[in-house]
């Protein structure tokens, strides 16, 4: 075998597996569970990495450094896994974060997936770069609804319609906005056929890749179009919401924030979503490192893909 004949995708599994067993002093047994794939076939890895080159007196194709981190990050955290970039230009961040989850992504998606995504430049930059797995019968969907305001290009729908056309997945739309003037009118959207067919599919998600927001962040995105103002918060606002995933706003423990107009949102219920297995959240620079801190303790995301600065931040918060 050679190992330019392997995609990029096999490269970065074969490196990782050559990490885990040769640095971390990982168990073929637990690199299997890790990596959710037979003892026989990590065993069969572990033996070609010799043969391409990957192992060779040290672990190559990956920073050795960055693998430690990611390792640190996935025991403090508990999570299932972390992907670290070193991103030197700020104004790269979103785009750069993208590539680095569209790399790393294929590992946690399996055939007949079902995949839930919310909005975002980060989670959009991902869609564009993603290499062409090879899976079947995967759905993806949307977590929350739709906004008019929304650039096109990082607006949930249009994430959703590019990934599924990248790789021949069925869409399942929501064709809803994300928020509505009134309490009674979202209740009827979500009592129509459409949407309780759409959202029997996001219920049966399986993975969501998101973004973390920032209290003002969200609070902006939802605010043109129905008054929703910071100054009616106030104070309470910014010292009770870290953060934000898919809607659902919590306090720097992780726990969950109710705003008043919970009950105009059109979205994943937080109980639906905390029971997707798989929660990749892709965020970074240190301007957001409390808001993923605090979406790490709550467990809205499992899985971290994120940059050098954040992730030593994180390591170094209690």
């Amino acid at each position: 075998m050679l190992k330019q004949n392997l995609t990029e995708e096999l490269i970065n599994e074969y490196t990782r597996v050559a990490y885990y067993y040769h640095k971390a002093g990982m168990t073929q047994e637990e690199i299997a569970k890790k990596m959710s794939m037979s003892r026989q076939r990590v065993n069969r890895i572990l033996a070609e990495c010799i043969e391409l080159g990957i192992v060779q007196i040290q672990v190559v194709n990956i920073n050795e450094n960055y693998l430690e981190i990611e390792t640190v990050l996935e025991q403090k955290y508990n999570l299932k896994g972390v992907y670290v970039i070193n991103n030197l230009v700020e104004e790269n961040i979103h785009e750069d974060l993208g590539i680095a989850a569209g790399r790393y992504i294929g590992q946690f998606i399996k055939d007949g997936d079902i995949i839930g995504f919310s909005r975002g430049r980060a989670t959009a930059a991902m869609v564009d770069h993603m290499p062409l797995l090879q899976r079947t019968k995967l759905t993806v969907t949307q977590l929350l609804g739709s906004e008019n305001k929304d650039e096109q290009h990082i607006a949930v729908d249009d994430i959703v319609y590019r990934f599924a056309e990248k790789l021949q997945a069925k869409a399942t739309m929501l064709y809803a906005p994300v928020i509505v003037q009134n309490s009674e009118l979202r209740d009827s959207i979500m009592q129509e056929p459409f949407f309780t067919e759409a959202y029997a599919a996001l219920k049966a998600c399986n993975v969501a890749i998101v973004g973390v927001g920032t209290s003002d962040s969200q609070l902006e995105h939802l605010s043109p179009l129905y008054a929703i103002k910071k100054s009616e918060y106030g104070k309470m606002w910014d010292e009770s919401v870290a953060g934000e995933v898919s809607t659902h706003f919590f306090d720097k423990e992780g726990k969950p924030v109710i705003p008043d107009f919970r009950n105009k949102i059109i979205a994943i219920s937080l109980e639906d979503y905390m029971s997707i297995p798989i929660r990749v959240g892709i965020a970074g620079l240190p301007v957001k490192a409390n808001a993923i801190h605090a979406a790490l303790k709550g467990g809205y995301i499992n899985v971290l893909v994120t940059d050098l600065e954040t992730a030593k931040i994180l390591i170094e918060k209690p």
